[in-house]
């Protein structure tokens, strides 16, 4: 029964179920519901015999572990605990009835000396650890409970299991706390003395003088004329954008001839894994964007004398903030995927907005430059809408298929759809004569998992392994030649190399990509060690190429991978490398702090936030 509070407590913090009637008072009346359920169980037990009883408890455990391991698998983690519990108390009322009263007795002493061995010594070393957290189902779940339930300051951890806790009496010292550099305890229980960040180093004097070369000086004067299309594929994963030659080029041939006509980032990388950080970050160019800010990247470009258009999907305006997403734009459009129930895609829409971002384009003023966000949304509803049959990738056939292999084909159909959509808009760039005055930005806000790997969870957001945050990005300069770019860059670059090329201005904790964009950069222009902060709400990481570190604060469990060779982060190099994982953690630490918050009084406050000030 004390198993129905958190249940209560979580489970309408999803965007959607947050809206739904009587969330509000769930914590109230889900445990009083779960209650009287339970009772009215009990009272029914009673008047069944041995047998029935006992079948029936074993039923309510299978029922139980069945929705835990196949219904919405790494969402409403207080649910799947819940379910884990019901399964084991069902378990343990078959055995109470079901057995002598001395088996009943050695089952008690033993399962309790078990649990006590366990909270003594269980999840002691990295690779047990490792293994429960990417790879459990009851052992994950279970021990969150058994953390819960020992924390004896209240702070959230516990030093039980493996715990990260370092001063369980402490409620001011656990992984979630900011270290103060200013004195010596270790806060955030990482095992390095905070320190104040230094100040950005000066550009080198050769870097400096490249830019006031004639040839740059003139790419970023035409600049400042052009007018600049942002398109945003919502969910595109990097690995999934076709190279030259291949069969994906024939397959997604706009995708292709885009990138072969553009500065092709391949090591390019979202900030998170969720639209409402990335977006944000993009449009604000701060690794925290949820502090007060002072100008967006549309505002900068308004300023600047551009007429400023959106379109947006409703769902991306819900989820990341309606208040930080308009702010800078003359206006913009809504599309509505899910007409008939909220957050669920009943049409495509892609199509809809190419045809909004023509309409702008021809009803612009013509007076001046404009600046055009189109967010495409289908690839992100993939797992909704309808695919169109290809037999290149299996439709037809879907008997023989796996869930993976179904996902991943479904995926790819929306993809084909986007790429279609790509092709009218350069089309109509041409046909109006703006091809050759228009800086085009192709990007993704994160990637997505397609059932490749058991560490990722069912769709994106929670962890920012490479399937969820690896994006393609790349950028059309009007005269500068395409080329390959094999740097590691951020969507949160894109704040300060627009300012740049457009001569809107504009700084963050970004770097501007001019270094990399247009020919003729010294090599010490562009920083070789960059890092590269990644956030999410179950884990946080940093890339410094080619390492990539990543931490699950809640459950001390931290991975290293060399991304030059096992970009699919297979070997952990964490425990035979410390330094290196200290080094790398000393490096994130460097950056503005982020807790990914995704409840509903989280983004009431995000909102607050980003008004203009």
């Amino acid at each position: 029964m004390p198993a129905f509070l958190p249940v209560g407590r979580h489970l309408f913090d999803g965007g959607f179920a947050s809206t739904l009637p009587g969330a509000a008072w769930a914590p109230v009346w889900v445990p009083v519901a779960g209650w009287l359920g339970v009772a009215a169980a009990i009272a029914l037990g009673a008047r069944l015999g041995p047998r029935l009883r006992v079948a029936l408890l074993v039923a309510l455990a299978l029922v139980a572990e069945a929705v835990n391991r196949n219904v919405l698998r790494t969402e409403y983690p207080a649910v799947h605990t819940f379910l884990t519990v019901v399964a084991a108390a069902a378990a343990g009322l078959a055995l109470r009835f079901g057995v002598a009263p001395r088996a009943r007795r050695a089952a008690i002493a033993l399962g309790a000396a078990a649990f006590a061995a366990t909270l003594a010594l269980g999840l002691g070393d990295p690779a047990s650890r490792l293994v429960v957290a990417t790879r459990g189902t009851h052992a994950r779940l279970l021990t969150n409970v058994a953390r819960d339930l020992v924390d004896l300051d209240g702070d959230g951890h516990a030093a039980v299991l493996g715990g990260p806790d370092c001063d369980d009496l402490d409620p001011g010292v656990h992984p979630d706390a900011i270290d103060d550099p200013g004195d010596a305890v270790d806060e955030d229980c990482d095992g390095i003395a905070a320190v104040a960040p230094a100040p950005p180093p000066p550009p080198p004097p050769s870097a400096t003088a490249w830019r006031e070369d004639p040839e740059v000086r003139a790419v970023l004067e035409r600049g400042r004329a052009h007018n600049v299309v942002l398109v945003l594929v919502d969910t595109l994963r990097g690995d999934v954008v076709p190279r030259a030659g291949g069969e994906d080029a024939r397959e997604l041939p706009h995708l292709a001839k885009f990138l072969a006509e553009a500065r092709d980032f391949r090591h390019a990388f979202a900030p998170s894994a969720g639209t409402d950080v990335s977006v944000s970050s993009l449009l604000t160019g701060r690794v925290n964007p949820f502090e007060r800010i002072d100008k967006t990247l549309p505002e900068r470009q308004r300023d600047a004398g551009r007429a400023t258009h959106a379109v947006f999907p409703a769902e991306v305006l819900r989820w990341a903030g309606e208040t930080l997403l308009r702010r800078g734009f003359d206006a913009h459009d809504r599309v509505v995927a899910d007409r008939v129930r909220r957050d669920v895609a009943d049409r495509a829409t892609s199509a809809e907005t190419t045809d909004l971002g023509l309409r702008f384009l021809d009803r612009r003023p013509t007076d001046r430059p404009f600046f055009l966000w189109l967010h495409y949304f289908d690839v992100h509803e993939h797992a909704e809408l309808p695919e169109d049959a290809d037999p290149r990738d299996g439709a037809g056939r879907p008997g023989a298929e796996t869930a993976a292999a179904r996902k991943r084909r479904r995926y790819r159909a929306q993809v084909r759809r986007v790429d279609a959509e790509l092709g009218r808009l350069d089309a109509a760039l041409r046909e109006r004569g703006l091809y050759d005055s228009t800086i085009v930005v192709l990007a993704a806000d994160h990637g997505e998992s397609l059932g490749e790997d058991p560490r990722l969870p069912d769709h994106h957001g929670l962890y920012v392994y490479n399937p969820l945050v690896h994006v393609p990005l790349a950028i059309r300069v009007p005269g500068v030649p395409p080329a390959t770019i094999d740097a590691p860059v951020s969507l949160i670059d894109l704040y300060p190399t627009l300012g740049a090329l457009t001569g809107a201005g504009g700084a963050g904790d970004g770097l501007d990509l001019l270094p990399l964009l247009l020919p003729g950069a010294p090599p010490d222009a562009w920083p070789a060690d960059r890092a590269l902060p990644l956030n999410e709400s179950d884990q946080f990481g940093v890339v410094v190429w080619p390492d990539k570190l990543l931490v699950r604060r809640a459950e001390n469990v931290t991975e290293l991978y060399d991304l030059s060779t096992d970009f699919a982060e297979r070997r952990n190099r964490a425990a035979a490398e410390p330094e290196r994982v200290r080094a790398l953690l000393a490096r994130y630490r460097a950056f503005p702090p982020l807790r990914v918050d995704r409840t509903a009084r989280a983004r009431r406050q995000r909102d607050e936030a980003a008004r203009t000030p």
